[in-house]
């Protein structure tokens, strides 16, 4: 029995989280029950700042408390990103293993704490971002309690290479005019993560399924690795080509059915639908958005791309969503075959992320959220609609993205790259599944810039190649 306590105790200490015995208790950080417990804090204003952020209003209030009789309202007056400021930070951040908080919202919103180091660097770009710790939170309507974990990768973030804790900020993103948030209870703990439920991810046109924790990005790794066997290098091809074996194509499948028609769905192209021949193609979205962590990135995690001519396609992390209009195939169709189509800017060389030197995989996942072109981002779906974790990541459900992946396959070397497309125009046009685009992400072992929708070229804007027996 003492035997297996011992063990019991080593595996805790091994595992980077010391015994119950050993855990100190919660440090109350602020707690805001005396109007002397404000005195120490400010608007935040940066002299360098392009765009000053309007004033927060913080005052104590009766409402909402976790802790005592009083809770720090906050009441906002629009802005970006308005924060208020303290430098009374104690240097028990560096003993602690969790960050705590009670937050109050009277909507689905955004609030954000960092803690800043001696060394740490305001900014954007990878060093100042790993240099200070922030937590952004997706609350929801009624109180939140909020549990973050301190440490990072790689000493990111909370960490005595940084120096001492020197300064605390509170947060809010694009608040609402004369809107408050109620947040108490500010401490730090050693609250050991919950192990997070894995989620079944189908492949469509198969029987197959992969699992993923927290994103699909696991679940794309897994499918690569489970058939890394099979890859052989795909030959390079050009659009033209994928365009005239599709005309072959339908010539064969004419023999068939005589009825079959081939649509090409590209923005700026002729001919998509057979009783509109002279009408152009307008019916393709795509915008950039990037939740690639920490979370002290959120500046880039809120910029929208929906107007760039090019796109960084990636990981799940970093890469953009894209929609295409299939209304001008009849509902209940007969779905014989169908491309994806999307170029390079340019081709890959060296080893690193290149689809001619090793095995790889990218799929496409389908949205759940009908998402707008020019206010996507990493936070909402559309202005101030917003998805339930960062960046879509959200399983579980109703989930930001289906657990599904309608498309798959390895990238090209050359500029362009083709998938089989069947399942995926055939789900969204059985008339039983809402059109509300995908997100187009791989593994790693391959990495794009490629041409949007806005390219000046037509023929390098991606596409869509139908064949279809109408109904």
């Amino acid at each position: 029995m003492l035997r297996s306590l011992g063990l019991l105790a080593l595996l805790l200490i091994s595992d980077g989280w010391s015994s119950a015995a050993d855990v100190p208790p919660e440090k109350s950080l602020y707690d805001f029950e005396n109007e002397a417990d404000l005195k120490t804090w400010a608007n935040l204003e940066l002299p360098d700042a392009k765009d000053k952020e309007p004033p927060v209003k913080f005052e104590l209030s009766g409402d909402h408390a976790t802790s005592g009789k009083h809770s720090l309202k906050l009441t906002f007056a629009g802005g970006l990103w308005p924060t208020i400021t303290t430098t009374q930070v104690t240097q028990d951040w560096l003993a602690y293993k969790t960050f705590k908080a009670d937050v109050f919202a009277d909507r689905h919103c955004v609030i954000g704490f960092t803690l800043h180091q001696e060394k740490s660097i305001r900014g954007e770009g990878w060093d100042p971002v790993i240099s200070r710790w922030t937590k952004t939170v997706f609350l929801k309507p009624g109180k939140n309690e909020i549990i973050a974990t301190l440490a990072g990768a790689n000493d990111y973030a909370v960490h005595a290479k940084w120096g001492k804790a020197v300064r605390f900020e509170i947060f809010m993103y694009s608040p609402r005019e004369g809107e408050s948030v109620h947040v108490d209870n500010i401490r730090l703990g050693n609250d050991k993560p919950a192990p997070e439920t894995p989620t079944k991810i189908t492949i469509a046109g198969t029987d197959w399924t992969v699992s993923a924790v927290r994103s699909s990005s696991d679940g794309c790794r897994e499918l690569g690795r489970n058939v890394a066997h099979f890859w052989n290098k795909p030959p390079v091809v050009t659009v033209e080509q994928i365009e005239e074996s599709f005309q072959t194509k339908l010539a064969e499948v004419k023999k068939r059915f005589p009825k079959a028609v081939l649509a090409v769905l590209r923005d700026g192209e002729k001919g998509f639908d057979p009783t509109k021949p002279e009408q152009a193609y307008a019916g393709w979205k795509d915008a950039y958005w990037n939740s690639h962590g920490p979370d002290t990135a959120f500046a880039e995690r809120a910029r929208n791309r929906g107007k760039s001519a090019s796109q960084e396609i990636f990981m799940r992390h970093r890469s953009p969503l894209m929609r295409v209009d299939f209304s001008s195939i009849p509902a209940g169709s007969n779905i014989l075959a169908a491309q994806l189509i999307v170029t390079r800017v340019s081709e890959r060389t060296g080893d690193e992320n290149n689809p001619e030197k090793r095995a790889n995989m990218w799929v496409v996942e389908p949205c759940n959220r009908p998402w707008e072109e020019y206010e996507v981002n990493a936070f909402e779906y559309a202005k101030d609609k917003f998805w339930k974790d960062i960046g879509g990541f959200q399983m579980g459900e109703d989930p930001d993205f289906l657990p599904i992946f309608l498309a798959w396959g390895p990238g090209r070397p050359g500029k362009v790259n083709a998938w089989d497309f069947t399942q995926a125009v055939k789900y969204w046009t059985d008339g039983k599944h809402a059109n509300h685009g995908f997100m187009l992400h791989g593994d790693s072992g391959d990495y794009m810039t490629a041409h949007t929708r806005e390219a000046a070229e037509i023929k390098n804007r991606p596409a869509v190649l139908v064949i279809y027996v109408p109904k």
